[in-house]
């Protein structure tokens, strides 16, 4: 199996960035149209923009990679944070999803396993219910294909 990267969906991202893109064209607008109008308002909603790619950039640090047996993930900008998983020990995946989640089409999926801290959980995925499917397949060819693993409901 090759890796698979699970990563949290851009389109919140994409939906705040076309909001205030919005916003700003709007001001652009007003200050060529009304005269006397300040340059700072315009300027102002423009930096704006700032406030998007500021989320981008933590959503895509954090990427979640299955492999034949291990679920590895990583989260941090200027630090990282890693945990690995061995697929064999999952016991249980889950999906929730808000009512705007599944309006999207996203969702977070839980994961846990055998041991103290023992839950995972991986915000606003896309496709939220083939990737829980994808992971419970993968750990049960990882227990050499026993049933052991329970499937979501």
């Amino acid at each position: 199996m090759n890796e698979i990267l699970i990563r949290p969906t851009t389109k919140f991202v994409r939906a705040g960035a076309l909001v205030v893109l919005f916003i700003a064209v709007v001001a652009w607008g007003v200050w060529v149209s009304v005269p006397g109008t300040t340059i700072w308002i315009p300027v102002a909603a423009t930096a704006l923009l700032l406030w998007p790619f500021a989320r981008w950039i933590p959503n895509r640090m954090n990427v979640t990679t299955l492999t034949e047996d291990r679920l590895r993930s990583e989260s941090g900008v200027l630090s990282k944070s890693t945990r690995t998983l061995m697929l064999e020990r999952l016991q249980d995946v889950g999906v929730t999803q808000s009512l705007g989640q599944r309006m999207l089409g996203v969702g977070d999926i839980w994961i846990e396993t055998a041991g103290a801290a023992s839950r995972i959980v991986l915000a606003n995925i896309d496709a939220p219910q083939r990737v829980a499917d994808i992971l419970l397949d993968a750990a049960q060819k990882a227990n050499g294909g026993s049933r052991d693993v329970i499937r979501p409901v």
